[in-house]
């Protein structure tokens, strides 16, 4: 698929079929291996202090952001013992704690609304190093989460607290929400499912977004036809 992007894009990274963790339940694997290549490459777009708050996004619903943000999270706390924290911020869809397995039933939303201090609603992650902010159990009366006040406030605090900060934000189309997550982050990631979305829907996602921050594209569930016995040894 040709690139809608020109500058600075990561090459294409094809993370396979696993829809789950799989940095955890396959460490040594092709697609744990392609993780570390994503983050290495993103840290070395990254290095300057100020860049260490990265959103990933997709055009539509449903290829793989959440899964790619959850991944990536345990790949840079575990491998290269960066504090790292991963923040549950697609509000109308947010699967970030069932993706860990966790309850949800305190998160960012309790954290504006000031029913709880930051540093009591960060969950401890599966590996060293790694915090999660789930978004917390809503009662549907809530307003858009980004376009409060508090929550740059809880951006601004953490990045005192962390190496990297990995949001999960909210796809691009149709909503709107990108567009206020990209001014609060230095850098966006777009997850992009081989074969399922049109070349001109992303094409017309990255126009709207409008953004200079966007550091490259994930292409995901790229068909690769790898040996199996290519990972099959031992340290």
């Amino acid at each position: 698929m040709r690139k809608p992007m020109a500058k600075r894009v990561i090459p294409e990274f094809q993370e396979g079929k696993e829809e789950g963790l799989v940095t955890l339940t396959r460490r040594v694997s092709l697609s744990s291996d392609r993780y570390r290549m994503l983050f290495a490459k993103v840290d070395q777009l990254c290095r300057t202090p100020e860049k260490k708050m990265i959103a990933l996004t997709s055009s539509v619903k449903g290829e793989g952001k959440t899964t790619t943000s959850a991944n990536l999270s345990i790949i840079c706390a575990r491998d290269f013992g960066k504090r790292c924290l991963v923040i549950d911020g697609d509000f109308k869809n947010p699967t970030l704690a069932k993706k860990f397995e966790m309850g949800d039933d305190l998160g960012l939303i309790d954290v504006i609304e000031g029913r709880v201090q930051l540093g009591n609603a960060l969950k401890r992650g599966p590996v060293e190093n790694l915090a999660i902010l789930p978004m917390g159990r809503r009662s549907g009366k809530e307003s858009n989460i980004w376009t409060t006040e508090e929550i740059k406030h809880i951006l601004t605090e953490v990045r005192a607290w962390f190496d990297y900060i990995w949001i999960d934000a909210p796809p691009i189309l149709p909503l709107f929400d990108m567009s206020l997550i990209s001014d609060s982050v230095d850098g966006i990631l777009i997850v992009v499912r081989a074969g399922e979305v049109p070349e001109q829907v992303l094409a017309q996602a990255i126009k709207s977004l409008g953004s200079s921050k966007i550091i490259g594209s994930v292409l995901n569930r790229a068909k690769m036809d790898w040996p199996s016995r290519y990972y099959e040894y031992g340290y």
